[in-house]
């Protein structure tokens, strides 16, 4: 009877743990993990943020802080950038940390909710809405060069793959890399946790 009881307890705690979690309606941008990793790299600072990983959903940031700065400015230099051999040739912006940098983020942003009512916002007007929808959250979605460059950050599964980074900077025609080759850094795949 013990046993019993136990199952029905643990069951009926699994069925309210994911009821709640349906009904937070958090923004698909939400951050569900808030767990990061940084490594360097000669000028390089890299930040994976674990955003929702169970929704591949990670951002990367890449700050440079080399030598091309002191002849350039921050917008005047451009970030190579290999993730597991897809690339792309990337506009640095100014950073709040006295560096230039880019950020990546392989999954929605900028969400909004439009409600569904005869109140709704103008922004609202066109979209529509699944029969007995309260509304529905709107989000940019990732570019065609962040799509290219996360392919393959996952496996097939939608587990995380290690991420093989490889990394340079140019500005005016001249070139910050490690003596010709380019600078690296390895994520292991790991959990949220």
């Amino acid at each position: 009877m013990k046993a019993r009881s136990s199952v029905i307890l643990c069951t009926l705690a699994l069925g309210l743990a994911s009821t709640s979690a349906q009904a937070s309606n958090y923004p698909p941008d939400y951050d569900m993990c808030s767990l990061t990793e940084t490594l360097y790299s000669g000028p390089f600072e890299v930040i994976r943020d674990f955003v929702d990983p169970w929704d591949q959903h990670y951002k990367l940031t890449i700050a440079y802080d080399g030598y091309l700065r002191d002849d350039y400015a921050d917008d005047e230099i451009n970030l190579y950038v290999s993730l597991n051999g897809h690339d792309a040739m990337l506009e640095a912006f100014p950073g709040a940390y006295d560096d230039a940098y880019v950020l990546l983020d392989s999954g929605p942003r900028g969400c909004y909710w439009c409600p569904n009512g005869p109140h709704a916002p103008d922004y609202c007007d066109d979209v529509t809405f699944e029969p007995y929808q309260s509304g529905k959250w709107l989000c940019s979605e990732p570019t065609a060069v962040e799509q290219h460059l996360f392919y393959w950050a996952f496996d097939g599964l939608g587990g995380l793959n290690a991420w093989d980074i490889e990394l340079a900077a140019e500005a005016g025609g001249e070139w910050d890399s490690d003596y010709g080759n380019n600078f690296a850094v390895r994520f292991e795949p790991r959990a949220c946790w």
